[in-house]
Formats: structure tokens, C-alpha cells, sequence
């Protein structure tokens, strides 16, 4: 029987992050997985949830937990920054580098999948990455959802409200510090992208882009008519599949 365990942890910046590791039935470890959310999600995503157990069925040690400013961890949902998620993804790979594991995969979704490839592209022991829906230039989501004077005022007024809630402009500094296609020149492990054709939020074009940019053994898996979110239930399986497969495949 597979096992769910309770875990808290701190990243660098003293807050505290909340996640669920998820046992296998068998009892050495030999390899381990950490599933990253994306914007606005958490560690009960669906998909995370599901890619979790079936991980563990594997016989692999898989987390999935909250990011800072998200879910049940410390900081407010305004603070969120690329590089604050990725010092939070290092605290995640710190907790599991005690379990004493061989290998360790990442998965990530939307933002948590860029934060993924940041994160890879400096630590070198990562075994295996897969994105889903990941922005490859999240500096233009501000250009796509927000009007040039919109941005010039969130850049003078220091906030600017998304979807209802604040964000400060410590994120809108940090994506001009950030250059994703850079770092997954750096990425060396086996990598999977998955995209949908039909993502209105990350256009398909950045999968391509993150692909081309991979330099190790990679994969590009474009699910025709899928959306950001995957919302159809078989569209959503098929990602499932695949990132499932890579991971077992490459945690050998």
C-alpha cells in the first residue's frame, strides 16, 4: 500500500513550504520525482495529484508541494517570482536529496514548468525534466495581458492587480533578470515538452523554442486541440502517459 506523508520544509528565505510525499510500497528508494504546480495552482492540481500516486506505484518517491505565496506555504500570492519559486524548488530537491535516492526527475506545469527548466539548467544531479504548457518567454505574458501604460503603472505604483489579487512588481523586476531560452541551453539531462495546440494563455511557439533551445536528448509532444489547462479528460491522460513514461524510463 502506498503511502501519503504530511511534509513541511523552509526554503532560503525562512518561509515555510507544506508538500505531500508519496511512499511506494516497496521499501528501498531508488530514484524520485518532484512535481512543481503552475500560477494560481498548487499541490492538489489534479494532474499532480494523479502523476503522484502512479509515480509511487512505480515504485518512485514523488512530491508535490506549494511554492511560497501559494496553497498552504508561508508569503502572500503578491510576492510570487520566478526566482523565488526556483529557491523554493532547491529547498523541495534539498529535502529529497535525504531520502538518499539514485536519481531525481522534475516535472513542471505552466509557470512551475519554466521555473523547472531555470532550476535544471544550474543543477546538474536533476535526472530528468518534463514542462507542461511551460512559458519558454514569460516576460511577454505582461505584453500580451497588459496595455503599455497598465505596465508603466504597475512599474510606478509597485502593484498591479491580476485576476482580483495583487502582484508586486518584484515579479515584473525579475522576468527582465530571467532569460529561459539561456538556461535550457544549459539543461543536459533527458528533457520531454509537452504543449497543447490549442493553449490560448502560452503560445504552442514557446514549446518549439524550449525544444530547439534543449541541448541533451529531448522530446517535443504537441497534443493537438489541447488547452492550457488540459481540460479535456483524454487530452489530459495523454500528457499523464507520456510524462509518466519519460520518467520511468529515465529514472532507471
Amino acid at each position: 500500500m502506498n503511502r501519503e506523508e504530511r511534509v513541511s520544509f523552509r526554503n532560503g528565505r525562512g518561509q515555510t513550504l507544506k508538500g505531500i510525499l508519496h511512499h511506494p510500497a516497496a521499501g528501498s528508494l531508488s530514484a524520485a520525482a518532484i512535481l512543481c504546480h503552475g500560477m494560481e495552482s498548487n499541490k492538489e492540481s489534479e494532474k499532480l495529484v494523479a502523476l503522484s500516486r502512479r509515480l509511487a506505484e512505480k515504485g518512485i518517491l514523488a512530491l508535490r508541494f506549494d511554492f511560497a505565496c501559494a496553497g498552504e506555504s508561508g508569503g502572500k500570492f503578491e510576492e510570487i517570482t520566478y526566482s523565488g519559486e526556483v529557491e523554493d524548488l532547491r529547498a523541495a530537491f534539498d529535502l529529497i536529496l535525504k531520502y538518499r535516492v539514485g536519481k531525481i526527475a522534475i516535472l513542471g506545469s505552466s509557470m512551475g514548468g519554466t521555473v523547472a527548466v531555470l532550476f535544471a539548467a544550474e543543477e546538474p544531479r536533476v535526472a530528468a525534466l518534463v514542462t507542461i504548457a511551460a512559458p519558454c518567454h514569460p516576460e511577454r505574458i505582461t505584453q500580451k495581458l497588459l496595455m503599455p501604460e497598465q505596465v508603466e503603472n504597475w512599474r510606478r505604483s509597485g502593484f498591479v492587480m491580476y485576476h482580483g489579487r495583487r502582484i508586486n512588481v518584484s515579479l515584473l523586476d525579475d522576468l527582465q533578470e530571467i532569460h529561459v531560452p539561456v538556461a535550457a541551453g544549459k539543461v543536459s539531462c533527458p528533457a520531454l515538452v509537452i504543449h497543447g495546440d490549442a493553449d490560448d494563455t502560452v503560445p504552442v511557439e514557446e514549446a518549439g523554442e524550449l525544444f530547439t533551445g534543449l541541448r541533451g536528448l529531448k522530446k517535443i509532444r504537441i497534443l493537438k486541440g489541447a488547452d492550457h489547462r488540459l481540460s479535456d479528460p483524454a487530452l489530459l491522460e495523454a500528457a499523464l502517459g507520456e510524462s509518466l513514461a519519460w520518467m520511468t524510463q529515465h529514472l532507471r
